[in-house]
């Protein structure tokens, strides 16, 4: 035994003998003994493993110890369920397992498989949830936050900016005291926990609103049990400070939570590519949407504005714009060597030769000026009747 648990167990023994419950056949010329217990880890690696140590008092018995399954995918695939009784059964030492959660305010589905939504935004919420989950009905009777536990991992109280907003994480510890009845006697019970919370806060713009989503990682708890008037809460801490992780375990689980990380990551690179693909898809259809209903729009509009107008727009690489328009009341319309416009009624105007249509407007013209020159002269009633058949020929072939 090294000096450091020497002292450790020389205090656990002070204290108890002055508060501690113990039996009687745990004393031994007014001293205590204990037992070193093991934390199993059964399944996790090839073989068994010791995944930490504590000392418990002589006599009491173990059970459980590091569970691995795909019930546990949140927590990378273990956690811990380990307790060990005292004979009687009166009073417990519980290795509770640890808890990760998420939340957000957007309404997203977890990230991380097999993990929960839950509304624990600091330890003291927590711990009410573990006291419930552990003794249904439990009362709550005191809570005080736990500096020294915090003081482990004090490095994680960071709080850094991001592109578009900032990411906070800290660690809180605490413990909480609870009383609740066991076969009809009067129990009171201490559960503590240190838990990492991280927040980040993101403000996408476009008058979404700032976007929150928390994840929070509880480690292990401890928990105690015993009947009232019998719980020595600076005993049963005492027992907690000896628990030591077996570091060969403690390496393989790292590299298998690193193993777990990398997978995850080059995981959500693929997802991320997908969703910017996706995005990018989405985003080229909403603006093809977009042009063809401006398209459409202005289409619509021109031809609302021709209607009223009484015109149509006919294409002409020479005119400005490259269209022109002309009376609607036209089929066809060509542009002559002179640069005027001519227009014909129907769609065969399109097969008439320049000397018919040049024949054509020169009829009207005679005709136009044969009725004009003979109007005042008496006797000319023929001729102007001529001349109008004429035009109305001409009319009909132009």
């Amino acid at each position: 035994m090294n000096r450091y648990l020497a002292v450790i167990i020389s205090g656990v023994i002070a204290m108890a003998c002055a508060h501690a419950p113990v039996h009687a056949q745990q004393r031994t010329s007014g001293m205590l003994r204990f037992d070193r217990a093991i934390i199993l880890d059964a399944s996790g690696f090839e073989q068994p493993m010791a995944a930490s140590t504590m000392f418990i008092p002589h006599g009491w018995q173990t059970t459980g110890g590091v569970e691995w399954g795909n019930e546990h995918a949140c927590t990378n695939g273990y956690n811990f369920n380990w307790m060990a009784v005292s004979p009687d059964g009166s009073s417990s030492i519980t290795v509770l397992p640890q808890f990760k959660w998420e939340a957000n305010n957007y309404r997203a589905p977890p990230s991380t498989p097999g993990c929960s939504f839950a509304p624990y935004t600091n330890v003291q919420a927590y711990l009410q949830a573990v006291v419930q989950r552990w003794r249904p009905g439990a009362r709550i009777l005191d809570f005080r936050r736990r500096a020294d536990l915090e003081s482990r991992m004090a490095q994680l109280n960071v709080s850094q900016p991001t592109a578009m907003g900032d990411l906070r994480t800290w660690v809180e510890g605490g413990e909480m005291l609870f009383a609740f009845e066991q076969q009809g006697r009067d129990m009171r019970g201490s559960v503590s926990a240190l838990v990492i919370f991280s927040v980040s806060r993101t403000n996408a713009g476009s008058g979404m609103g700032v976007m929150e989503a928390l994840n929070a990682m509880a480690l292990p708890a401890y928990g105690v049990i015993a009947p009232n008037g019998q719980l020595n809460l600076a005993f049963y801490e005492a027992l907690r400070q000896t628990i030591k992780t077996n570091p060969q375990w403690e390496q393989r689980l790292s590299n298998h939570n690193l193993a777990i990380a990398r997978v995850a990551r080059e995981e959500g690179a693929k997802r991320a590519a997908i969703i910017a693909k996706s995005n990018d898809e989405i985003s080229r259809i909403r603006e093809q949407a977009w042009n063809s209903y401006n398209e459409s729009s202005d289409r619509r509009a021109r031809e609302f504005g021709e209607l009223i107008r009484g015109v149509e727009t006919y294409s002409d690489a020479n005119a400005p714009g490259g269209t022109v328009e002309l009376s609607h009341y036209y089929d066809n319309a060509w542009r002559l060597n002179d640069g005027s416009a001519a227009a014909a009624a129907a769609a065969a105007a399109a097969a008439t030769t320049t000397t018919t249509t040049t024949i054509s407007a020169a009829a009207r013209l005679f005709a136009a000026a044969t009725i004009r020159a003979t109007a005042a002269v008496p006797g000319t009633d023929a001729i102007r009747r001529t001349a109008t058949a004429t035009a109305a020929a001409a009319a009909a072939i132009w």
